[in-house]
């Protein structure tokens, strides 16, 4: 009986904010993966688990959800005054897609702990005790980070007392400077305010039109009134994921708000742009209890 080859690749899992991805080093990719393609993404989703018709990802390292179905691939810059470059991609759960049109802020955070533990970054650069000042360049966005990553003994220091909303457990803090983050002007989605207003009338077929702020700095992003689209801003996660309607019609406005914003052409290209823009709705503060069951006030 015939079965597929089998190849062994070393890759890390981390947690970095709150979302969880698979870190690889370029060169340890297969040469087919080591240049941007179908082999690559092939790679990516097999890794992962996805497609899932199931949704859970259970024959790969996601976590069926968008924190967790992540990859990076980190390697050597030849930039000057840059320590390692940093991919990001998007895997979707259940469509055989790797999205790359964006950075994870969240999983930015552990590009520096990786880039140090892999041997990526010069040793003079480490100190034995103190802060590692790593120099990443973003390289879906081609933007600059700098990380400020702990070091103890030596080795990058994971435990501490940070804690994050969404995080159950305190572990140390891995500060960054994102430079300069507004789109540059070049190609779809330039500068901060890409449609040129800092409020425009967004118009949605089947909702009607929304008072919206586009903003592409780090990740494209479009915020909303909350009760524009009848939420009160305290919703949870649950009360909105479990609920199909409420699902279409945010990715109604994602769809029109990324075509407003010069991010696609047409309204088509929506569905292969599955990472960005994100969707924010905003309200004035008010009492609630968050998913952990503290009460927030």
């Amino acid at each position: 009986m015939a079965h597929s080859p089998q190849i062994r690749i070393p890759a890390t899992y981390m947690r970095g904010g709150t979302s969880k991805g698979v870190f690889f080093r370029l060169t340890d990719l297969p040469e087919a993966a080591q240049v941007p393609g179908a082999a690559r993404d092939a790679l990516l989703l097999r890794v992962i688990g996805s497609p899932d018709p199931y949704e859970k990802q259970i024959d790969g390292m996601g976590g069926a959800t968008s924190s967790t179905s992540k990859s990076v691939i980190v390697s050597r810059s030849s930039r000057p005054d840059h320590d390692v470059d940093y991919l990001f991609g998007q895997v979707s759960i259940d469509k055989p897609f790797v999205d790359w049109s964006g950075n994870c802020g969240n999983l930015s955070a552990a590009v520096g702990p990786f880039a140090i533990t892999s041997g990526l970054v010069d040793p003079g650069r480490v100190p034995q005790d103190g802060v590692a000042v790593v120099r990443i360049w973003q390289a879906n966005i081609g933007k600059t980070i700098i990380a400020h990553v702990p070091i103890s003994n030596g080795v990058v220091q994971e435990t501490g007392d940070f804690e994050l909303d969404g995080v159950t457990f305190p572990a140390a803090e891995v500060p960054l400077e994102f430079l300069d983050p507004a789109a540059d002007g070049r190609g779809a989605g330039g500068s901060m305010f890409p449609t040129g207003n800092l409020v425009d009338e967004l118009e949605v077929p089947g909702i009607g039109i929304l008072k919206a702020t586009m903003i592409n700095a780090g990740i494209p992003t479009i915020f909303i009134n909350a009760a524009d689209i009848g939420y009160s801003g305290t919703e949870l996660q649950g009360d909105i994921n479990s609920d199909p309607q409420a699902l279409a019609r945010l990715e109604a406005i994602r769809a029109y708000g990324a075509l407003r914003m010069g991010l696609i052409g047409n309204i088509d290209e929506a569905a292969a742009r599955q990472h960005t823009p994100k969707v924010a709705f905003v309200a004035a503060p008010a009492d609630y209890v968050a998913s952990s069951g503290k009460p927030v006030a």
